[in-house]
């Protein structure tokens, strides 16, 4: 059962999530997915952008929440939880590296979907992936440490196995790739979904697209 509405604002047009349970509004919903590596377990991650701006340090940003978190070191634990995830949070896109061979999971659990007649994963490579993540954690880690230093506005409303596995990482690091932490990549994964690629508030998509349009790609 979904724990998002999606919704209409009946003086703009503009769509929007809105969580049953807390009342708290998104204007986005997007997921990330990294496979085990190693001892360390894979991690799914949704995140949530708030449908509010708020003022930080002299500019208009958008709060994030962590949805969702889940570790597995098995795999097909991973891609049901994924499609459950996929339904429950309304998760459009869903942000993992395609050099990663376990992708084939993916296509195998579409047709599956597919038989079953429910929604279907949509995937491709995280903004700003290169190749197979070689010299990438520092870029995805600025994006993390933006939201929460100085006004924080990254929240992770409990306990978070991402945010302890940010927390662990040293300078040395650095030359590593970001899917050397499967939780910690999970995070920047989703983060760059929002922080890369941002959306322009609503009245200036509504100039971009001629009018309230429905961008949400079938909701």
């Amino acid at each position: 059962m979904a724990r998002l509405r999606l919704l209409r604002d009946a003086l703009t047009g503009e769509r929007y999530y809105r969580e049953a349970a807390t009342g708290m509004a998104f204007r986005r919903i997007v997921g990330s997915l990294v496979w085990p590596c190693g001892e360390r377990p894979g991690c799914l991650v949704v995140l949530g952008e708030t449908r509010s701006r708020q003022n930080v340090l002299g500019a208009l940003r958008h709060d994030v929440h962590r949805l969702e978190e889940i570790r597995s070191d098995d795999v097909s634990v991973l891609v049901s939880r994924m499609a459950r995830m996929t339904e429950d949070w309304l998760v459009q896109y869903w942000a993992t590296p395609m050099a990663d061979n376990r992708v084939y999971l993916l296509d195998d659990a579409n047709d599956s979907q597919r038989r079953l007649r429910r929604p279907l994963l949509h995937y491709g490579d995280p903004q700003g992936w290169q190749g197979r993540g070689e010299g990438l954690l520092p870029f995805y880690h600025a994006l993390a440490q933006r939201r929460t230093r100085s006004e924080k506005t990254l929240f992770f409303d409990g306990p978070c196995d991402a945010a302890v596995e940010i927390l662990k990482l040293q300078p040395e690091d650095a030359s590593r790739r970001p899917t050397d932490f499967p939780a910690a990549a999970a995070l920047f994964f989703a983060l760059a979904e929002i922080d890369v690629d941002p959306w322009p508030e609503w009245g200036e998509r509504a100039k971009l697209y001629g009018g309230p349009a429905d961008e949400l790609g079938g909701y």
